[in-house]
């Protein structure tokens, strides 16, 4: 079975942990046991123009957590891409394969190239963002509590 099938019937929670080579109650402790500020380490680094930038790191056993399951969405998305003979130029951020360099080649030679920095980018995702992009783009049915 495919990664994206596999992904699809994934209904509860052990499924889903199964997915990304995690021990379902290890991943319910991580979700929902463990208090949400201490899968963070924070701290503030120097910005080249004064001031400083805040920096949440996630844990390590988080990191693993996003680590698998952003290969489970990219193994995926290149499904996706193959069934719809797609070839995607566009997406750098945490892709397989890219970088700021492959990036940075798609703007070469290029006359204007327009830069944005989002401000608090990442603290404006919520279950309920990830939840609709998910159900438009591929039909995964999210709940915001799985059964265990």
């Amino acid at each position: 079975m495919s990664q994206l099938n596999r992904l699809k019937s994934a209904i509860t929670l052990a499924d889903f942990a199964r997915l990304i080579n995690f021990k379902p109650s290890a991943l319910s402790y991580i979700l929902y046991k463990k208090l949400a500020a201490t899968n963070y380490q924070i701290f503030e680094i120097p910005k080249r123009n004064g001031g400083t930038r805040t920096i949440k790191a996630p844990t390590d056993e988080l990191k693993r957590v996003q680590r698998n399951l952003s290969i489970l969405l990219q193994d995926c998305l290149d499904e996706i891409n193959k069934m719809d003979k797609r070839k995607d130029r566009i997406s750098h951020g945490f892709m397989r394969e890219r970088s700021i360099l492959t990036n940075a080649k798609e703007h070469r030679n290029r006359r204007f190239v327009f830069n944005i920095d989002l401000e608090d980018f990442f603290p404006t995702i919520n279950f309920g963002r990830v939840r609709d992009i998910s159900l438009k783009t591929i039909g995964l049915h999210l709940r915001s509590a799985w059964r265990t």
